[in-house]
């Protein structure tokens, strides 16, 4: 079961949902037909006063989405094929490099935005020009993500 974080009524059009050790895996209830899904991913090694002001941009969100935390477990090595091959991502890439070096799977967190298919370029523009990386996801790659 999630935990719902963003719930009081017109606070914000963003939902929250962090999900828990233990849960199942919520993509197996979701309307694939008239949902998208983009996992969001950072690179950006921004400070902790930076994701702050992020954070507040996000809750700012025009249009009614969902905002999913899963905990995952996965090799180090998925970190680095993941990250952009791009100079303005070095300094993450070296950093998961190390970690691969010592670790040879990590938890960590998948963060994923829900919404309506007509929302989604909108939203796609707004949260590339915050720095965020986005990959849209189909049903059979999410079905496979399982949870801690």
């Amino acid at each position: 079961m999630s935990t719902v974080f963003s719930q009081i009524e017109g606070a914000s059009k963003l939902q929250i949902k962090a999900f828990v050790k233990g849960d199942s895996s919520p993509f197996h209830s979701l309307d694939f037909s008239t949902s998208k899904v983009y996992e969001l991913t950072d690179y950006t090694l921004r400070t902790p006063l930076e994701k702050m002001d992020v954070f507040n941009e996000l809750l700012q969100l025009k249009h009614n989405c969902e905002l999913w935390i899963l905990p995952v477990r996965e090799e180090t090595t998925a970190l680095l094929r993941e990250i952009p091959n791009d100079e303005i991502y070095d300094k993450t890439a070296s950093l998961f490099a190390m970690l691969s070096t010592i670790k040879e799977t990590v938890e960590r967190d998948r963060t994923f935005m829900i919404a309506k298919g007509e929302i989604c370029s909108e939203l796609v523009e707004t949260l590339q020009e915050l720095g965020f990386t986005l990959r849209e996801k189909d049903a059979e790659e999410l079905l496979e993500i399982e949870l801690l």
